[in-house]
């Protein structure tokens, strides 16, 4: 076989094992793309001098990019990875959605929001805001918390941004009685 030729061959054959799959959208889908940006896979790391406090990680982000509409839009949902100051995990955030608007400084988690913390606690709810600027998570929505032998529901919820320590407004318990009293019942 000529060499020219097989070379030729093998170059296209490279060229086209190389090649990756573009979608190609349609004019419909790529109207509904003004002014944003689709991202895919996504990654991100917030840190404070070189110490990581939040990894969020999410299959897909749409960036909106007009200044008076800036937020960053998780149709496909979200997993938040929180860390203390010693850069270990200490709480991990989900939902099936989220949206954050960054000229009201919240974030709105809504969707199957599921917080939990590494102390096995598990908190569920419909929908959580978090208020950036004043450091605090919010919800009207029903809320259920468990703990090892403890289950806490209720309406309404508000805690600081790292979950330490939180409020239920209308609640309803089960909590084992040595919990609920210093001394031993008969």
């Amino acid at each position: 076989m000529n060499h020219p030729v097989a070379f030729s061959i093998l170059l296209f054959c490279l060229l086209i094992s190389c090649t990756e799959e573009q979608k190609i959208y349609s004019d419909s889908d790529a109207s509904k793309l003004i002014n944003r940006e689709l991202l895919k896979d996504v990654h991100i790391i917030y840190s404070d001098s070189a110490k990581i406090e939040l990894r969020i990680v999410a299959p897909e982000m749409i960036r909106y990019t007009e200044s008076s509409m800036e937020k960053e839009e998780f149709p496909k949902g979200l997993q938040a990875f929180i860390y203390d100051d010693q850069n270990q995990l200490v709480n991990t955030l989900a939902s099936k959605y989220a949206i954050r608007v960054r000229s009201e400084g919240k974030t709105y988690l809504r969707d199957s929001v599921v917080f939990s913390s590494v102390n096995q606690e598990v908190l569920k709810t419909s929908e959580l805001i978090w208020n950036e600027s004043l450091g605090k998570i919010s919800t009207d929505k029903f809320v259920r918390i468990i703990r090892k032998e403890e289950l806490i529901q209720g309406y309404g919820f508000e805690t600081d941004q790292h979950f330490r320590k939180g409020t239920i407004k209308a609640i309803d318990a089960i909590i084992p009685a040595n919990k609920l009293y210093k001394e031993e019942l008969p």
